[in-house]
């Protein structure tokens, strides 16, 4: 089969696309050449004379001020500001003691006006010693700070949440549907079984010859007795125990989620992480083909330096036979 050859005009039109484009390739590498270069010399440059400034530099030249106070200096102290630094010398806990004693306040005051009113008559009522001792232990929470086990700013913050988280459901339905519950109801009588353990000395070795014990020892026996005790109908808690509850059901929550809020928090770290590396990896690879890039833009140079040398020769060569 005879095979088609191309035609001149298609020929010659793929080669002037080529040129163009190489006219193109080249143009830009040219710029980019000059570009980088002037940068690179302007960088120089400023390099240069910076470097000659900071060298230049005399640390002689360098006098120290003379440091003077003014009667206006002297008559312009802060008379509280020195009392309050008298006062946070004498008790550096003072501002922690002082918000902890408020908080305080404000917590019992929220249990006396909304849980003890319904307590019966014959209930125990928590002094505000025991109260405080229960539910803030300022003693402890100063220790852990100044142990530094405790952020004082987070822990306030925590508390103030508390007290607004606990008032809130003080007035909710469920809580007084509660609480009058635990008013109407009725303690009963339960009677219940204890078993106990008693020490009891029996003869462990008995002399029969003798008719009498030998050796004596001591052995752990259950005994059992009936203890007869006051209780409260199922689901029916003291004001006291149900403010407890709370209390601890908003220590506990807080915790959990704090702890799952931060595991999110890693996990988005690590991801963030891995994309940086992924980045890195991407910039890198994008650098290396600009390289490759720059490269074959120097092999067209190369190439079009040959052409032309090719067509200087061919000139040369034509205008030698005419």
């Amino acid at each position: 089969m005879e095979q088609v050859e191309p035609k001149p005009a298609v020929r010659g039109g793929f080669a002037a696309m080529l040129d163009r484009m190489e006219n193109v390739y080249l143009a830009v590498l040219r710029a980019g050449a000059l570009l980088i270069a002037t940068l690179l010399l302007a960088y120089a440059a400023w390099l240069g004379v910076s470097g000659l400034y900071k060298v230049s530099r005399d640390v002689k030249s360098v006098k120290e001020a003379v440091a003077s106070v003014s009667a206006e200096d002297v008559a312009s102290v802060d008379l509280k500001a020195q009392e309050a630094k008298a006062k946070q010398a004498a008790d550096p806990m003072r501002q922690q003691r002082s918000f902890y004693q408020g908080f305080a306040k404000r917590y019992l005051a929220l249990y006396r006006s909304k849980f003890e009113p319904f307590q019966q008559p014959d209930d125990a009522k928590l002094t505000d010693q025991e109260f405080t001792s229960l539910f803030v232990d300022m003693d402890g929470r100063l220790t852990a700070i100044e142990r530094g086990d405790l952020d004082f700013a987070q822990d306030k913050g925590d508390l103030e949440a508390l007290l607004k988280a606990v008032t809130g459901a003080a007035d909710l339905k469920v809580t007084k549907d509660r609480l009058q519950a635990y008013r109407r109801a009725k303690k009963v009588q339960v009677a219940r079984t204890v078993t106990e353990m008693k020490t009891e000395r029996y003869c462990s070795y008995y002399g029969y010859y003798i008719d009498s014990c030998i050796s004596w020892s001591t052995r752990e026996v259950p005994v059992s007795r009936t203890v007869t005790e006051t209780r409260l109908p199922d689901g029916i808690v003291y004001p006291a125990d149900l403010f407890r509850a709370y209390h601890q059901k908003f220590v506990d929550t807080l915790i959990e989620r704090r702890e799952a809020n931060a595991a999110q928090a890693q996990k988005a770290r690590v991801e963030i992480q891995q994309d940086n590396a992924n980045g890195s990896e991407r910039l890198w690879t994008a650098i290396r083909i600009v390289g490759a890039f720059v490269v074959l833009m120097f092999l067209f140079l190369l190439i079009a330096l040959e052409r032309h040398q090719r067509r200087i020769a061919r000139a040369d060569a034509g205008s030698g036979q005419g």
